[in-house]
């Protein structure tokens, strides 16, 4: 599933031109089709659709040459602009379109009015016999009140109550009112990022899903800075707890997200399938909260004890004294509270043990290599000791990765803890280290498999492909 594919895989084929060849209009359209056709694979392949500039959509008063029913301030006009569509083709409005909303609501309703630009080739529209010889591509505006299609660019809506008389520019353009110009949906057109995300979570009967795809969803809206090749792809899908899941269910995301709860209930089905996921490429995030714990507690005071044996460290070096009684009993109390906290922890992870879809033992934070994906891309952690004033742990295992502690509620602003703004920004940083490492996994395991839309009668050469071919390695050089 992808929002902007990639355009069709076929080669290019174009005119051979040699001396004597006679030029007939089937060559010359071959001639320009190829040029064409290989703008828009270039701009389908490095851009996403969207505005590249203008087409701002103004309220204005009916002209003056309509007849009275029709000067009911439903008029807009539309400005000249730029826009390219999903399949590379550049829609040039080069002058102010007039433009009236004709949609009208019933029965106390309010319906939703998109304006959306769509590309039109005047090749294939209707020509008279004394039509001009040049042909200037061209565009279509549609009102439409079903969401826009993969074709089209959208450049405003609005909410149509029943009883509404006049189009008016929004008091507060990020909280526009029925009948109020909407333009936060507009699509820029921009550089096409290296991997999509499209990111799942099992439902919950409390709803706390929604909170988790809130969280998600800020946290896609920070990557545009923070990893612009990486790009989440919105909505948050919810996958139902209660159904048994096939893999092919499951295959659209690069990753899904469970709370422990939720994985130590799933069906067996389910979980078979999220083994055959995680081995085809997936990442599943499992988040186990720990707050008003032993764990947490144990935590909380590993995080004390480092923080003061470190500040004892620093003084003693710029003192030049060597170690102290004090610091021996720092480092044995860490010692100490190591193993308890490796013994809580491994307390909690054998609930869950059983039900997540790993091929080899759970590896903590600190002992992945530096290089891991997961440690240093595509920024750099050293360690996790209270990220955010809080404790977090996390493990993984191959396309397995747990958290022990609250981390997704804070890249949402969901934390009841008052954070600054640097631990906002750390917590969404290790966030997109792990979208980063799930997009990387899926991508490399995506690649090493047999594409079935290329199997049987699609994959065997066809005599003109190798024919092909055989001139390419026949060519003198």
């Amino acid at each position: 599933m992808n929002d902007f594919p990639y355009p069709e895989i076929k080669p290019f084929e174009r005119l051979q031109v040699s001396d004597g060849l006679m030029i007939n209009s089937e060559r010359w359209q071959l001639a320009h089709a190829y040029h064409q056709h290989r703008q828009n694979v270039q701009y389908q392949s490095l851009f996403l659709p969207g505005i590249i500039c203008g087409l701002g959509v103004a309220p204005i008063a009916a002209p003056d040459e309509l007849p009275a029913k029709f000067r009911d301030g439903r008029w807009v006009q539309i400005q000249p602009g730029l826009a390219i569509d999903l399949h590379g083709n550049f829609i040039v409005v080069p002058k102010p379109i007039d433009f009236r909303i004709a949609t009208e609501a019933y029965d106390r309703q309010t319906v939703m009015v998109y304006l959306v630009l769509s590309y039109v080739d005047p090749a294939k529209l209707r020509r008279s016999t004394n039509a001009n010889e040049i042909l200037v591509e061209t565009f279509r505006i549609n009102e439409k009140t079903d969401p826009p299609t993969v074709n089209d660019i959208e450049i405003c809506r609005l909410a149509i109550a029943e009883g509404t008389t006049e189009i008016q520019k929004p008091i507060n353009v990020f909280e526009p009112d029925i009948s109020q110009l909407d333009m936060r949906h507009r699509l820029q057109a921009k550089l096409r990022p290296q991997n999509f995300l499209r990111i799942a979570c099992f439902a919950d009967p409390t709803n706390k899903h929604q909170l988790v795809q809130q969280s998600f969803k800020f946290l896609g809206q920070a990557l545009a800075d923070l990893a612009p090749d990486i790009s989440l792809l919105e909505p948050i899908e919810k996958l139902a707890s209660d159904t048994e899941l096939a893999i092919n269910k499951l295959l659209a995301y690069q990753l899904i997200y469970l709370t422990r709860e939720q994985i130590i209930n799933l069906d067996e089905t389910t979980q078979t399938s999220l083994q055959q996921y995680v081995a085809m490429g997936g990442v599943v995030l499992v988040e186990a909260s720990i707050r008003n714990s032993k764990l947490e507690n144990l935590l909380d005071i590993q995080y004390e004890l480092q923080s003061a044996n470190t500040k004892l460290k620093k003084q003693l070096i710029s003192q030049s004294v060597e170690q102290s009684d004090i610091q021996e009993e720092l480092q044995s109390e860490l010692e100490a509270i190591a193993i308890e906290v490796n013994s809580h922890t491994n307390d909690l992870l054998d609930s869950i043990s059983g039900h997540i879809p790993k091929d080899h033992p759970l590896m903590g934070f600190s002992e992945l290599d530096r290089t891991h994906p997961l440690r240093s891309e595509p920024f750099l952690f050293s360690s996790l000791a209270a990220i955010a004033d809080q404790p977090i742990q996390l493990l993984v295992s191959g396309g397995v990765i747990v958290i022990l502690g609250d981390l997704s509620p804070i890249w949402g602003g969901q934390s009841e803890q008052e954070l600054t703004r640097q631990n906002i920004r750390t917590c969404q940083e290790l966030g997109v280290n792990i979208l980063n490492y799930a997009a990387q996994r899926y991508a490399m395991g995506k690649a090493m498999q047999i594409d079935l839309n290329y199997t049987n009668a699609n994959s065997a050469k066809s005599e003109d492909d190798q024919r092909r071919i055989t001139n390419m390695v026949d060519q003198p050089v």
